[in-house]
């Protein structure tokens, strides 16, 4: 699917614009879990992070996250890991009936250098003020991984 097919079929989600952003940025903070918004666009550039990301990743403040991560998505995830993912997520959007919606699970290294599991559900979305976008919601999943780990 061309990105102007995707961005015509998924126009009709929440808009995020610099009027709307504040909100995003009030609710994002006592929310349970990491959300952070990421452009679609060149590399990936993160727009927005709560404290929950910084936290997940290690990090105690925004700069520490940016250092670790470039401030990109790419950044975020496990090198060997990207490719995978942005391949699974790319197929779950151009879907039929994805309804722009994708989850995937990945690895991270924390500023500790500690490996973790990552459960990643996205949201692309077209924003007038931002272009093409993804609203993503994170959660720490590494317990529930090397249980499963364990059990096989």
């Amino acid at each position: 699917m061309s990105k102007d097919e995707r961005r015509s079929r998924f126009s009709n989600g929440f808009a995020l614009t610099k009027y709307t952003m504040p909100v995003i940025k009030q609710m994002a903070e006592v929310i349970p879990g990491g959300f952070f918004v990421y452009s679609e666009e060149g590399d990936r550039k993160l727009i927005y992070q709560n404290k929950k990301v910084l936290d997940i990743y290690g990090c105690e403040t925004l700069d520490e996250f940016k250092e670790l991560t470039g401030y990109t998505f790419e950044g975020m995830v496990y090198p060997e890991d990207f490719a995978k993912i942005q391949a699974s997520i790319d197929e779950q959007i151009d879907h039929e009936e994805s309804e722009g919606i994708d989850h995937v699970i990945y690895r991270i290294k924390r500023k500790d250098g500690e490996i973790r599991w990552i459960d990643d559900y996205g949201r692309f979305s077209h924003s007038p003020d931002y272009g093409d976008i993804y609203y993503v919601f994170i959660n720490d999943i590494t317990d529930t991984m090397k249980d499963k780990q364990q059990a096989d």
